[in-house]
């Protein structure tokens, strides 16, 4: 079996989260994936109110059931890693914590004060002595706010951590799935258009949160700012791609085919943009209709690189070794599948296309993106 040992000095987890839900800002439903089939049986136009009062992360596929009613710190990311070296060879040395602010009913008054909360509880995580070392933030960002709330934070960085601001801004027709922002059209909105240019200029990195039907926008954003610095989370997150999900979403054969088809253009098109990077991540989410079957899992290593292959490949190969960048979206998907499966199946899609690319998948790329130094 393909390891990174020799061949990558260690792993950078772009892409994980760590949170506490015993504190601000965090405030979790628990009610589970119980109601899942009551949802799914009510009229449509009922579906959004009912979700209100359920855990609408597990019913969204942000996460799996009852993950976020419990402690995510690097003692429990730690955890889920060890069995990573059997399978890369190669520790993770380095992590970007993502914000883990998935409640989007805040107000507009409450956002700064529940972005500082989570940018310090992050920054006060006991990184490095055995654990992995801290490579930096990403601040935030509401589409509600003028600046897009990001302003403070950045005057608040004495020790230069931040670097970039991240805007979930997916929107999606089905009902059971989370759409971030109420704002139809968030990336030509007065607030988001002020900031923008700004933000870039200041060689912070975009990072976007949106669904695969939406990617035709970023592209004329980063046509329109050549110059800035983007970054598309979780392969562009195609909904429905592996099998069904939401109320009505990738049902068929035919539909599944369908989300792919687009999916494939859509990423085409941003990979004619210089300035966009892809992140590697959340390939066993059950956003893509993974992991949906009663045991909560549809196989291991091999039945995940199958299912991943054909996206993994479409965006290396369009992409290319420069502009992809490896993250595990730690814990929100292990109930799926461990870090060390999601390793161990990039390296079955990847592993003989050789040391260059997967050097620069799992390590140099996110170093020189979020300008990672050595500790």
């Amino acid at each position: 079996m393909s390891t990174l040992a020799g061949r990558v000095p260690g792993i950078v987890d772009a892409h994980a989260h760590f949170f506490d839900p015993r504190t601000p800002p965090w405030s979790l439903q628990r009610l589970g994936r119980a109601s899942v089939p009551v949802l799914k049986a009510l009229p449509r136009p009922l579906i959004r109110v009912a979700s209100r009062f359920t855990d609408e992360h597990s019913l969204s596929g942000i996460a799996g059931p009852g993950r976020l009613s419990a402690s995510y710190r690097l003692r429990e990311y730690a955890k889920d890693l060890a069995a990573l070296d059997t399978v890369a060879g190669v520790p993770v040395t380095t992590v970007i914590p993502v914000d883990s602010q998935w409640r989007r009913r805040l107000s507009p008054e409450e956002v700064p004060g529940a972005v500082t909360r989570d940018l310090d509880f992050l920054r006060r995580l006991p990184y490095g002595d055995g654990l992995p070392e801290l490579g930096g933030l990403l601040v935030p960002a509401d589409d509600r706010i003028p600046g897009l709330g990001v302003a403070d934070a950045l005057d608040a960085d004495v020790d230069g951590l931040i670097r970039g601001f991240r805007l979930r801004w997916g929107r999606h027709h089905d009902p059971l799935v989370h759409d971030w922002t109420a704002e139809s059209d968030p990336l030509r909105s007065k607030n988001f258009r002020d900031a923008f240019g700004p933000l870039a200029d200041r060689g912070l990195v975009f990072e976007s949160l949106c669904y695969s039907h939406q990617l035709g926008e970023l592209a004329s954003l980063a046509s329109e700012y050549p110059k800035a610095t983007i970054v598309v989370e979780h392969l562009g997150c195609p909904v429905g791609v592996f099998g069904p999900f939401g109320s009505s979403v990738g049902t068929t054969a035919a539909a599944r085919a369908d989300i792919l088809g687009l999916w494939r253009e859509r990423m085409a098109m941003l990979a004619a943009r210089p300035n966009v990077h892809v992140k590697i991540s959340a390939v066993a989410s059950g956003l893509f209709g993974y992991g949906q079957e009663r045991s909560g899992n549809i196989g291991g290593q091999h039945i995940l690189a199958d299912m991943i292959g054909p996206l993994v490949l479409h965006v290396v190969d369009r992409f290319g070794p420069e502009r992809v960048i490896f993250g595990s979206n730690a814990p929100l998907d292990t109930h799926n599948a461990t870090i060390g499966v999601v390793v161990g199946a990039l390296l079955d899609v990847l592993g003989d296309r050789g040391d260059y690319l997967l050097s620069h998948l799992f390590n140099d790329n996110a170093r020189r993106v979020y300008r990672i130094t050595d500790q």
